[in-house]
């Protein structure tokens, strides 16, 4: 399954006691690190009727229960493949909080305590951004939720950047030396296997 534009997409959910998946929504991974395999750097909640309607089925078919994270991959046939399947929330899970302010996360605390969840109306367009990863895409003037700065709690955000300071200027200021070629093994010759096996007996 190649990498490709448009190829890579996660769904993020809550299947309730019922079985009934609320509280998130499918989103396509516009960026990754690294590139093409990684985690999702940028990511975008977007309608996808036939992303939304495989995580149903799936959910359904094994009868699971709690927060879910998929993630998938359309081949160029435009099927979507399963690539992965965490049973817990994922890390852009906030992307996914609708007009009720209700995500994965409350969707399961309000089930759970037996409490009514929202029913809010989806916000597509929002957008995922790591800030370390993608700097630029935090200065486009589009509804987004940030991995590490929050308004509430600065002190994720105050701590990345000198340990991103610190690393990047690591990463740029070390000596670049050539890596010492891997040892190449000696060709196999069947005639030891006779002498060892003749000097245990």
């Amino acid at each position: 399954l190649p990498p490709g534009p448009d190829r890579d997409w996660f769904f993020h959910g809550y299947a309730d006691r019922t079985g009934v998946v609320r509280g998130g929504g499918p989103g396509r991974k516009l960026r990754a690190w690294p590139p093409g395999a990684g985690l999702t750097t940028v990511g975008r909640w977007t309608p996808n009727p036939r992303v939304q309607a495989l995580a149903e089925r799936l959910v359904d078919a094994l009868g699971y229960r709690g927060v879910f994270d998929l993630d998938f991959r359309r081949d160029d046939d435009g099927a979507y493949h399963l690539l992965d399947f965490n049973p817990r929330p994922g890390a852009q899970f906030r992307l996914f909080a609708d007009t009720a302010g209700v995500d994965v996360v409350r969707a399961l605390h309000l089930d759970l305590t037996g409490r009514p969840v929202p029913l809010g109306a989806p916000v597509p367009g929002r957008t995922f951004v790591v800030e370390n990863y993608a700097p630029l895409t935090v200065l486009l003037p589009h509804p987004r939720e940030l991995a590490w700065h929050a308004k509430d709690d600065l002190r994720p955000g105050a701590a990345l950047w000198p340990l991103w300071t610190r690393h990047s200027l690591g990463r740029l200021l070390a000596p670049r030396t050539a890596r010492p070629p891997l040892p190449v093994p000696a060709p196999h010759d069947p005639t030891h296997d006779e002498t060892e096996r003749a000097s245990s007996h």
